[in-house]
Parts: structure tokens; C-alpha cells; sequence
């Protein structure tokens, strides 16, 4: 039976391949670190010894690389952290994973591009703008520098079932809506928003692919189709959820600490050519991740029913 190691598996992406990998014929290493519960191995993937014992025990022949420091403000005030994890304990689980035979899939982000040349290609110039971007490019060439047969997954801003609205810079939006005070969001930078278990199906299909063939390799592009301003997605979900947005304005330039592109979309010319693409529209992929998500709802006083 494939064993398959997820790290970061307790955040947002990491518990969406979890539960779908949990679907298919596999054995599961499900890796996290501050949030390791009972069914997950704590595994601080700073600790260079640690990951090669984990690694050369347990022998996973697939490891799917989720854990980062996934947010550009933070990355900014605390840079070196950032690259401890996103680039040094990167570079050292690539070393693990070629010493001990493991295929290693590296997930990164459309912020390695600049946004000013959309739609960007698998083989396009990368020119990040902020620290992240910089800390999550210099991972995948390190990961790439370690084997040639490794892969990057690089993705755009995600939304899934969340503990905590936090997990997610699309979901935690929702916090707008409940607060009537008059606010304003981002209608400047465009975005894909993409649903963790459509990330989660297709990387099922990215792992068979590997495992038949042998071939997934450099690095691949996976997005939604849609794209839109955080302001026209947080004007969905006042619709889904029959909710005003009324006392939200749109705000015509960027105000994030970080640096952020304006259009970074991805093509995703080498997964459609594996026949891999995106099945799940921003409406359909809210409303699922909406009707798992009751906890951190009702934390805010909102209740969401699928129907």
C-alpha cells in the first residue's frame, strides 16, 4: 500500500488531502506541528535531525509538502522564521527525501510572479514582489536543485472547511459581513480563489499519475477558473449567505504591508495536458466549504445551511 506523508497536515490545505487521501488505498503520515493531535505525528520540520529520522523509519514513498508560512504581512515582520520554514526546512526534505527514494511534491504560490503579465506559465519568469513570494521561489529552486524528478504545485489564494476563519484570506472575509461597521476591501488586486478539495482531487490524480508513469515532474500550475477582487468575492458570499454588504465599499488601491501583485493568474497548460483541471466553481466550492465549517460560523454568529 502507498505511503503518502503530508506535511502541515493540520492546516487548511494539509487537512483537505488528508480527508481525500483517506478515500484511496493509502497509509497516511499526516504531519503538523503546533496543532499535532492524536491521529497526526508531531514533526517540527525545522529540526534537521528529526525530519531524517522520521523520514528513514517510516519510509514514505510520496511526500506531499504543504507546511509554510503561508501569509505576506507576517513573513514581512518576521523574515527569518518565514525562511526557516519555507526555504531552509524545504531544502533539508528535499535531502531526505532523495536519500531515502521518496517523490517529493512541493507546494508554492502565483506569488512568485510580479502580476503585471498574466497568465502566467509553468516556465515563465518568476519576479516576486514580497518577502513570502521571494522565501517560497527560493524553495522551489532548492527543492528542484535536490532532484530533477521532483514537483512543485504552485497555487493561488485557498479556501476550504477552516477551524478558525483566520485559515483562510477568503473565508475569514465573512467577519465583514457580521460587523455592520462601514469598512472597505480590496478591489484592486485580482485573484482565483480555489477550493481546497478541488486542489485535494486533482492531486489524487497527480500521485496515480507519478505512481503509474513515473513522470510528474518540474513544476505545474492548479487554479480556479474564476477570478475576481476580494471585494467581488466577499459580494458572493453576502449573496449566498442572504446577507447585506451594503457598509462594504470597494478600495481602488492596495493598502497590505506586503507588497502584492496585481494579476498573478495562473494557465494550467501542463495539468490540462495530464487531463487535470479545475471541476469546482467558487459558488459550489463556498457553499461546501460553508456547510463544514459550523464551528468557526458560529463563532460569529452565523449558520449555514447546504441545500
Amino acid at each position: 500500500m502507498l505511503k503518502i506523508m503530508i506535511t502541515g497536515a493540520t492546516g487548511l490545505l494539509g487537512r483537505a488531502l488528508v480527508e481525500r487521501f483517506a478515500k484511496e488505498p493509502v497509509t497516511i503520515l499526516a504531519c503538523g506541528y503546533s496543532r499535532a493531535g492524536k491521529d497526526t505525528h508531531r514533526l517540527d520540520l525545522t529540526d534537521e535531525g528529526a525530519v531524517n529520522r522520521f523520514i528513514e523509519t517510516h519510509k514514505p514513498e510520496v511526500i506531499l509538502h504543504c507546511a509554510a508560512e503561508r501569509r505576506p504581512d507576517v513573513s514581512e515582520r518576521d523574515p527569518e522564521a518565514a525562511k526557516a520554514l519555507n526555504l531552509a526546512a524545504t531544502r533539508q526534505l528535499a535531502q531526505a527525501a532523495k536519500a531515502n527514494g521518496a517523490w517529493l511534491c512541493y507546494i508554492s504560490t502565483d506569488y512568485v510572479f510580479d502580476g503585471t503579465s498574466p497568465d502566467y506559465g509553468e516556465e515563465d519568469q518568476t519576479h516576486p514582489l514580497n518577502f513570502y513570494g521571494e522565501t517560497k521561489r527560493e524553495g522551489e529552486i532548492a527543492l528542484l536543485g535536490g532532484s530533477r524528478e521532483f514537483a512543485v504545485l504552485r497555487l493561488p489564494i485557498l479556501y476550504g472547511r477552516v477551524e478558525s476563519l483566520e485559515e483562510s484570506a477568503v473565508l475569514v472575509m465573512l467577519k465583514q459581513l457580521v460587523n455592520q461597521a462601514p469598512t472597505q476591501q480590496d478591489d484592486w488586486a485580482v485573484r482565483s480563489p480555489t477550493s481546497t478539495l478541488d486542489i485535494a482531487n486533482a492531486l489524487v490524480k497527480l500521485v496515480a499519475r507519478q505512481q503509474q508513469a513515473g513522470d510528474v515532474a518540474g513544476i505545474y500550475h492548479f487554479t480556479g477558473e474564476e477570478r475576481m477582487t476580494k471585494y467581488q468575492m466577499l459580494l458572493k458570499m453576502a449573496e449566498i449567505l442572504g446577507l447585506s454588504s451594503q457598509h462594504i465599499s470597494p478600495q481602488s488601491s492596495p493598502s497590505d504591508l506586503a507588497k502584492r501583485p496585481k494579476d498573478c493568474s495562473l494557465s494550467m497548460a501542463r495539468l490540462k495536458s495530464l487531463a487535470i483541471k479545475s471541476e469546482i466553481d467558487f459558488e459550489q466550492g463556498v457553499k461546501y466549504s460553508l456547510s463544514r465549517s459550523g464551528d468557526a460560523l458560529a463563532k460569529i454568529g452565523l449558520v449555514f445551511d447546504l441545500k
